[in-house]
């Protein structure tokens, strides 16, 4: 079971918020939480994973910073990036940017999405001319469609048009919705529409 992996909030504004460190709504039984455990203890890093979610709906923070922070020292990517959401939530920038850096130098597109975030929040060209190419060169909708959203609430239409055609042609329905509104506000109502209904019989990447 790998229930743990990220699961997205949902559409909508919320999908720029990017996945969260859990992986499904429900809890699992004590008996799995019994065999996770057990499995964790015995360097399965998934279950580290695993464990490390659902202690974290249980409310226990420190119990799942610790597990995640097995998981990701066991060669877990994903836990990496779930770290790094976690200092985020708790206010902590910088934790969170070590843990995305070294995540997003595995390749995890989510992590990367992480530091760009972070840097249109400080103003840092930079780092996000490091990091937005290689979202919107790989092939997950999610992570590209989430930079358009990113790039639009910083006021940088132009780049966010890029993303969100660039997740079009990976077939999400959100960046086509989102897309739409744009053109829509920029009185081109035709073509908004035809987009939407477009939206419509797509896919929504989560």
């Amino acid at each position: 079971m790998v229930w743990w992996l990220r699961r997205r909030s949902g559409p909508a504004e919320e999908v720029v918020s990017g996945r969260l460190p859990i992986g499904s709504a429900e809890m699992p039984s004590d008996e799995e939480l019994a065999d996770l455990r057990v499995a964790a203890e015995l360097g399965d890093d998934v279950a580290m994973g695993s464990l490390a979610a659902a202690l974290h709906l249980q409310g226990d923070r420190v119990g799942a910073l610790d597990w995640w922070d097995r998981a990701w020292a066991a060669g877990n990517v994903v836990a990496g990036y779930n770290l790094g959401m976690l200092h985020a939530a708790a206010g902590d920038a910088n934790r969170a940017q070590v843990a995305w850096e070294k995540a997003a130098a595995f390749g995890d597109p989510d992590a990367m999405l992480g530091l760009v975030k972070q840097a249109l929040d400080r103003g840092d060209a930079v780092g996000v001319e490091r990091w937005a190419p290689v979202i919107l060169a790989q092939d997950e909708a999610f992570p590209i469609t989430a930079l358009g959203v990113a790039f639009r609430d910083g006021g940088d239409l132009a780049q966010s048009m890029q993303a969100f055609l660039r997740a079009e042609e990976l077939g999400d329905g959100y960046a086509m919705e989102y897309r739409a509104r744009i053109l829509a506000a920029q009185g081109q109502h035709e073509e908004a529409d035809r987009l939407r209904a477009r939206a419509a019989r797509a896919e929504r990447m989560l």
